[in-house]
């Protein structure tokens, strides 16, 4: 093709927003950019949460367009209008609504901007406490959007950024036709003034995949790129790529810089020898470093969430009673009620397994229909159940609610190679480089915010006469503190209880409102391999498939309840099978159970933590809006958690033995000397083994420790003895013998009792 831009200044392999926002830094600075993207259109459904420095960012873009090519050589909108990219993004004098990107962009639709604002930020805490369903609502203060674009707010660090919280929410794909429809409209524009092209877009196209043929070396190291035409087939449920037929390949040259940003499994960044590596995350909980994982369902439910940004945790147990923290998000798009994204998480003990949950025989072919069908129904199942517990949506009425995707299962594992730097002019980017907690927003973040403005700085560095080798390996070295950024932000998801994309100062008013230790962690962090992806394997291209559950559109959505889901009369029944699946509880529990069953049999009154409930219609938007709420004092309380010891006898848990206290003292009671230990194994000590002061056990929130007290028959933990007054780390599931009688030391959960929030 002799029309081609030969050796562009700049060139982007994948057209995500990371690349696109890369490419319009690199115009905005007077250099050539390409772009090479597989899968045309963009068609990303997801929703972001978007922080304000985005927002400046395309206002400075704005502002270097138009210093540097002028008025004449930019683009415009379909009605004439300057086409301006943080205008088209948001604006305080248009509105949000029901969003067709390309309506804005085309000047069809003047009335209205792309992005949502959040009017509403709320957390639920639901995890249990005093060994019941406990439920705290925290509503804070909603982000103020700037009045404009301004470049001085834009923050370098992006700690600071992802500690921020989010001002803006958007469809992904709304974004990226934004960027895309400014960098076409250049193409165009160049093309029809017959103007030196700036830049230069190849969808439907690839690097071409034979060895030697499309990534060349040339005698100082750079690469040479050649790419080739593509055609996309579905077939059998797979997209399956291939060369036009006929098609010439079309040389790019040599770029002086190139960007490979092509999401998490980049096969172009693995063919120059770039390689990522699971990351671990040592959470503080006595396990160690674990792989940093996690399930999640994902589903687009048509109801009202709005301009809400909605986060849930709440407590799970396993058959053991052991308890898991599992989150859910609820976001949404100012007044467009056809968006509603929820994400569920899936405890590490859930399988989904048809034949476990006793809905196909033993035996039956895990490639059946009959095995899909039912594994699909155990996801629905379990997903509605999720979803109608965080939008405190009834579950037969959610089930009425059209979902045009999903719930569909994935699995999220933190990776992260170790040198953004694949050739001497060219890097990695992106979800390429590194994949952290997505519950942020933070790989757009990260790739949008960060990585792009890099390539910025890569061009003022050559603009000062820095040559490239050095400004390429500044550039990679960039990449890499951003993305360890977001890791390190996001790492905080898998086991802390308060949400990081609140904001650093939100957080902190949550843990004050609701009691939530900010250091606080699960109980319970399992990395090991979960038996439901060895059911059907995850096919990641699921994310391009529509889900089509037809039902009706919810345009309002209910105000939440103040008692936890488990609580209310409907589902008191829900409550004791939950209950009776534990083992023996204390016996305030029992009583406030047994309370509960009477009430459900009659009226209850419901007692209410606010003196009333009130809301008020938002003009422009069918969303019940709570008022805000002042955030009550927090009582001193310590932690209460549940411990136990389940002593054994032939190998078989016999009697279950609380431990009560911050420090217990395990031993023998000895009436003549008036010793009397917190518990005592004298009924379980057949061979008198134990000594009177034998070992303690020491409880500080949701750490455990056990100490021997220089015991005559030694204490030991598993097969290791016990070093007198040394304490060692104790963890769920451990087996302690005090002599020759042993236990079993479990956990049940621990929390921290809140002072109720109050209204204002």
């Amino acid at each position: 093709m002799s029309d081609v831009i030969h050796d562009p200044d700049f060139l982007a392999l994948g057209l995500g927003g990371t690349n696109m926002m890369a490419m319009l830094w690199a115009v905005a600075m007077g250099r050539t950019a390409i772009g090479v993207e597989m899968r045309g259109d963009p068609f990303l459904g997801v929703h972001w949460n978007i922080r304000e420095d985005f927002y400046h960012q395309l206002g400075l873009i704005d502002q270097l367009m138009l210093e540097r090519h002028g008025e004449a050589r930019l683009p415009r909108r379909g009605d004439g209008r300057l086409f301006r990219l943080a205008e088209c993004f948001y604006s305080p004098h248009t509105s949000a609504g029901d969003i067709v990107a390309d309506e804005i962009i085309d000047g069809f639709d003047a009335d209205q901007h792309i992005v949502g604002t959040i009017h509403n930020v709320e957390f639920i805490d639901d995890r249990w406490r005093d060994g019941l369903p406990n439920r705290v609502i925290t509503v804070l203060e909603p982000p103020k959007p700037p009045e404009q674009p301004d470049p001085r707010k834009i923050r370098t660090s992006m700690v600071e950024v992802l500690d921020g919280p989010s001002t803006f929410q958007a469809e992904a794909a709304s974004i990226q036709k934004l960027l895309r429809r400014y960098l076409e409209l250049i193409e165009q524009k160049d093309r029809e003034t017959n103007s030196k092209p700036r830049v230069q877009l190849f969808t439907h196209h690839r690097v071409v995949p034979k060895e030697g043929e499309g990534f060349i070396d040339g005698p100082d190291g750079r690469k040479r790129i050649r790419i080739e035409a593509l055609k996309e087939f579905d077939f059998k449920g797979q997209f399956v790529r291939v060369r036009e037929p006929n098609s010439e390949i079309i040389d790019l040259g040599v770029p002086e810089l190139f960007m490979v940003a092509q999401g998490f499994n980049s096969t172009d960044a693995k063919r120059l020898g770039f390689e990522q590596h699971d990351v671990e995350v040592d959470h503080g909980d006595g396990y160690g470093p674990v792989v940093a994982q996690a399930d999640f369902l994902a589903g687009l439910v048509e109801v009202l969430v709005g301009g809400r940004l909605r986060r849930r945790i709440s407590s799970a147990f396993d058959q053991n009673g052991k308890e898991y923290w599992v989150r859910q998000i609820a976001v949404g798009h100012e007044n467009d009620p056809e968006v509603g994204w929820v994400l569920v998480q899936v405890p590490d003990f859930t399988t989904f397994d048809p034949i476990e949950a006793g809905l196909l025989p033993a035996g039956t072919d895990s490639g059946s229909p009959e095995f899909f069908g039912s594994y699909q129904h155990l996801i629905y199942d379990y997903y509605i159940k999720q979803a109608a517990e965080i939008l405190d949506i009834p579950r037969q009425e959610l089930k009425k609610v059209q979902m045009i995707y999903g719930p569909t299962l994935f699995s999220l594992v933190e990776r992260v190679g170790d040198d953004p730097l694949i050739a001497v002019n060219g890097v990695v980017a992106g979800d390429s480089f590194g994949n952290g907690h997505f519950l942020t927003s933070g790989g757009a973040m990260t790739g949008m915010i960060g990585h792009s403005a890099r390539v910025l700085e890569y061009w003022q560095a050559r603009d000062r006469g820095t040559v490239p080798t050095d400004a390429i390996r500044r550039l990679a070295e960039r990449i890499k503190e951003d993305t360890h950024a977001w890791l390190q932000v996001s790492a905080q998801e898998y086991s802390q209880a308060a949400p990081i994309n609140f904001g650093a100062e939100r957080i902190e008013q949550i843990s004050k409102a609701s009691g939530i230790d900010i250091s606080a962690r699960a109980s319970a962090i399992d990395a090991a391999r979960r038996q439901r992806h060895a059911l059907i394997p995850l096919d990641p291209s699921n994310w391009r498939r529509l889900f089509v559950r037809n039902g009706r559109v919810l345009s309002v959505l209910p105000e939440l309840e103040a008692e936890h889901p488990l609580q209310r009369p409907e589902h008191v029944a829900s409550l004791l099978a939950v209950m009776k699946s534990f083992p023996t509880m204390l016996s305030q529990t029992s009583e406030k159970l047994k309370r509960d069953e009477e009430l459900a049999g009659g009226e209850r009154t419901i007692l209410r933590t606010r003196s009333s409930i009130q809301h008020d219609l938002a003009e422009g938007e069918q969303t019940l809006i709570r008022p805000k709420f002042r955030i009550g004092p927090v009582a001193p309380e310590s932690a209460k958690t549940y411990a136990f010891l389940d002593m054994q006898h032939n190998g078989q848990a016999e009697q279950r033995i609380a431990i009560k206290g911050d420090l217990v003292v395990v031993g023998r009671a000895d009436p003549k000397h008036n010793i009397t230990p917190g518990i005592d194994l004298t009924s379980f000590d057949t061979s008198s083994g134990v000594s009177r002061q034998h070992a303690q056990i020491r409880i500080e929130q949701t750490r455990f420790s056990i100490e021997d007290l220089n015991s005559r028959n030694k204490t030991r933990l598993g097969e290791l003895v016990l070093t007198p007054h040394k304490p060692e780390i104790l963890q769920d599931g451990d087996v302690v013998s005090f002599g020759s009688v042993k236990a079993t030391f479990r956990v049940l959960g621990a929390s921290e009792l809140p002072e109720p929030w109050s209204p204002s």
